[in-house]
């Protein structure tokens, strides 16, 4: 039975096809680049892809064999583990993003940018 696992063309076409919905909510979460190459968040496409996928899995419950079923169970729960992840995972990225900006600041307008002070100029009384 494994042997013969996605080897129909009809299964390969299913399985084709949930990648694709899978692809388009990773690219809308950020986690893969666009067709240029340019990483964007659109939550709300996103969740209708996996949305999509879990309307797909449910509707076709009884008629896929059970290692197709798994795996569909298993795209299901990564993506929506994915999707409840990427908040937290945009905060961050803005953060970065940020913290890069102040970082080229430096270099680029050494004059405006933040400065550690290191060293204390307040003489002594010793001296």
């Amino acid at each position: 039975m494994a042997d013969e696992f996605l080897q129909s063309e009809e299964s390969q076409q299913f399985f084709g096809l949930i990648q694709m919905l899978q692809r388009s909510a990773l690219v809308a979460l950020g986690k893969m680049p666009d067709h240029e190459g340019n990483h964007s968040v659109n939550i709300a496409e996103a969740k209708a892809a996996i949305d999509l996928i879990a309307v797909i899995q449910k509707r076709t419950e009884g008629n896929i064999d059970e290692m197709e079923t798994n795996l569909l169970k298993g795209i299901v729960t990564e993506m929506r583990m994915t999707f409840v992840q990427a908040p937290k995972d945009i905060a961050t990225k803005k953060a970065e993003e940020q913290d890069a900006e102040e970082l080229k600041k430096t270099f680029t307008e050494p004059s405006e940018a933040p400065a550690e002070v290191l060293t204390d100029e307040v003489k002594s009384e010793e001296e």
